[in-house]
C-alpha cells in the first residue's frame, strides 16, 4: 500500500481522541528500506522562540507492514538539543534540522546523521 502525507494525517487523526494533526504541524516520511531510515527535514523556524507550536509531529510509515508510527516531539527538546543535530543552511531563511531516524532494532529511532550525536526520539512515540 502507498501512503501520502494527507492520508497519513487523516489515518492518525482517526485514531486520536482529538484530531490535532495537520499539514503545518506534521512531517511525514516513508521508510528508506535500503538504509533502514526515516528522513526528515524539520524547518528550524518551527523551533525558534517565536514559534507558536509546542510540538512537532513526525509520522513514520513502513510500507512493508503498513505500520504508521507517530512521534510527538516537544519543540523545547529540539531547541535544547539543536547543537547535537545536523542543521542544514544554518542562519538562512530556509534552514532545516536534518534527521535520519533509524529503523534498526538496536538503534531504533536514534538520529544517525553524521553531524549529530545519535539523539534518541523513542521517548516520543505515541500509542
Amino acid at each position: 500500500m502507498k501512503l501520502d502525507k494527507p492520508t497519513a494525517i487523516a489515518r492518525r487523526n482517526q485514531a486520536l481522541e482529538r484530531p490535532v494533526l495537520n499539514s503545518d504541524n506534521t512531517l511525514f516520511a516513508v521508510l528508506d528500506t535500503k538504509r533502514s531510515l526515516w528522513w526528515f527535514d524539520v524547518p528550524v523556524k518551527l523551533v525558534l522562540p517565536k514559534s507558536v507550536a509546542d510540538w512537532v509531529n513526525l509520522l513514520l510509515y513502513t510500507p512493508e507492514t503498513d505500520q504508521l508510527q507517530h512521534l510527538k516531539v516537544p519543540v523545547n527538546f529540539l531547541r535544547a538539543h539543536l547543537e547535537k543535530m545536523e542543521v542544514r543552511k544554518p542562519g538562512k531563511r530556509r534552514s532545516t534540522i536534518s534527521l535520519a531516524l533509524s529503523a534498526d532494532r538496536d538503534s531504533l529511532l536514534q538520529d544517525l546523521r553524521p553531524g549529530g550525536e545519535n539523539l534518541s526520539f523513542a521517548a516520543f512515540v505515541q500509542v
